[in-house]
């Protein structure tokens, strides 16, 4: 298993399908509401946090997306076979940037550490730290229509996008965090490239946000959903900047739903859902 595929594991929620059950209901009874034809689920994964049976058995068209193929494998396996196959799954990565390039950032990163052992110096990390998330960079989307071609105007009734913008690099956030974490005792100036990197990564966000609400936007036939963690007094990234790009173009109606994320924990998120009437 790659260093990415075992930071993958760590995001998964072992118990959320139990946790989960009341925000679920909910957020599928939002969507019920318009009355679909057709629903795209981005970022679907597991699809926890929405009920696939019960959209499926109401005659709605589901399609699913989502960078990780094998997410949405699992999410299926809860389904009859009447049903599953009823569901079109499409492998899309919103921001251009695949799992395999994710793979490839964090074993040269790692390697970079292996070569230069005890011996590597800030400089070295920061040049190589900055050259392989430039490499990422140049991976983002540039257009609306890099989306659109896979998404097509108008693709289903109603887009639903929850708890999607602030994924969009939170295991790349996780990775460096941890990456620069371990070579502190040998370099303790890293709290000053893991805060540039931080402010990479926002830039990253403020770039790709409006495109991707756009052309999600464009994809819907009639609504638009997004749902993101409202946390005024402490922003979320990636969610802070959703919210504040849809409040700006798309006249949203706002509600809000209580997210038992990780009961064991105590983590709960008030998320924001933001529904949008497309002319």
């Amino acid at each position: 298993m790659s260093i990415y595929d075992r930071i993958k594991d760590k995001f998964i929620m072992k118990n959320a399908w139990e946790d989960w059950a009341s925000y679920r209901s909910q957020l599928t009874e939002l969507i019920l509401e318009h009355d679909p034809e057709s629903v795209i689920i981005i970022g679907a994964g597991r699809c926890n946090d929405i009920d696939l049976f019960t959209l499926l058995s109401g005659g709605k068209k589901v399609i699913c997306v989502d960078v990780d193929v094998a997410s949405m494998r699992t999410s299926m396996e809860r389904l009859p076979d009447n049903l599953r196959s009823r569901i079109e799954c499409k492998n899309i990565s919103l921001t251009g940037i695949s799992e395999k390039d994710m793979e490839v950032f964090c074993d040269r990163m790692l390697s970079s550490a292996r070569d230069k052992g005890q011996d590597i110096s800030m400089d070295y990390l920061r040049s190589e730290m900055l050259l392989n998330l430039e490499a990422l960079q140049k991976k983002l989307i540039q257009s609306e229509e890099a989306i659109l071609r896979y998404l097509p105007e108008k693709s289903a009734d109603t887009v639903v996008c929850c708890g999607v913008h602030s994924q969009l690099f939170s295991t790349l956030s996780f990775f460096i965090r941890s990456y620069l974490g371990s070579l502190y005792d040998i370099i303790p100036e890293v709290t000053e490239l893991e805060a540039e990197a931080d402010r990479i990564i926002r830039d990253m966000n403020n770039s790709i946000i409006p495109i991707i609400n756009n052309a999600l936007a464009r994809a819907a036939g009639r609504y638009i959903i997004f749902g993101n963690e409202y946390s005024p007094q402490s922003p979320v990234e990636g969610a802070e900047q959703c919210i504040r790009n849809v409040r700006e173009n798309m006249n949203p109606v706002e509600r809000h739903l209580r997210w038992d994320f990780n009961s064991r924990e105590g983590v709960v998120y008030d998320m924001l859902l933001q529904e949008c009437i497309l002319s």
